[in-house]
């Protein structure tokens, strides 16, 4: 059965695109954050928590209104608390699902807060991506359209790169000048001697 290893980064960083390269080297890659998405407009159960938590509001047509929700769970630190205690064992279970179909000697979990949420202690090794926060902020404006200090609002709700890094077993830097595709390799063939 294949170990597991996450993958992680900051808002912006560049975790998706460091987890393309992994997957394009025949690594599976859960991407968290995406499967998130997925799940508060599929499971059932997860939809009435978020409706008793944040108010029927949150949800329109049964999709999830993403705006509404960040605005809220960014803006009271202890809200963001409560709904990450509700997905993070959802998403967990379907990590574990997702990993134990997969024929690899490892299996990597791309999520954002990966530390913050606790499941890092699953992972054998992690893997930080870290970039200037400058790049960042530009990286996320261009890609979500929205405003800087929101941006530096949902950073300020995740680990410092320094202690991100200081956690990490390997660390990737995507700061535009160093090449992604040679620290994947290097960090790709020390997993697979694990």
């Amino acid at each position: 059965m294949a170990y597991f290893a996450g993958l992680t980064g900051g808002i912006g960083s560049g975790k998706t695109l460091v987890g393309a390269v992994f997957s394009t080297m025949g690594v599976p890659v859960f991407n968290a954050d995406e499967e998130t998405k997925k799940l508060y407009d599929t499971d059932a159960t997860l939809r009435t928590q978020l409706v008793n938590l944040l108010g029927a509001e949150i949800y329109d047509g049964g999709k999830l209104c993403r705006k509404l929700m960040a605005e809220r769970i960014f803006a009271e630190t202890t809200l963001l608390e409560k709904v990450n205690a509700l997905v993070h064992p959802v998403v967990t279970e379907c990590f574990r699902a997702y990993a134990a179909q997969q024929n690899a000697p490892y299996v990597l979990m791309e999520a954002a807060i990966l530390m913050e949420s606790g499941m890092a202690s699953m992972m054998r090794k992690t893997i930080a991506v870290t970039a200037p926060e400058i790049l960042r902020l530009q990286r996320v404006q261009q890609r979500d359209g929205l405003p800087e200090e929101a941006i530096r609002l949902r950073i300020r709700q995740q680990w410092t790169d320094k202690r991100r890094n200081a956690a990490a077993d390997f660390i990737i830097v995507n700061n535009g000048k160093r090449a992604i595709l040679p620290q994947v390799i290097t960090i790709h063939e020390k997993l697979m001697q694990n």
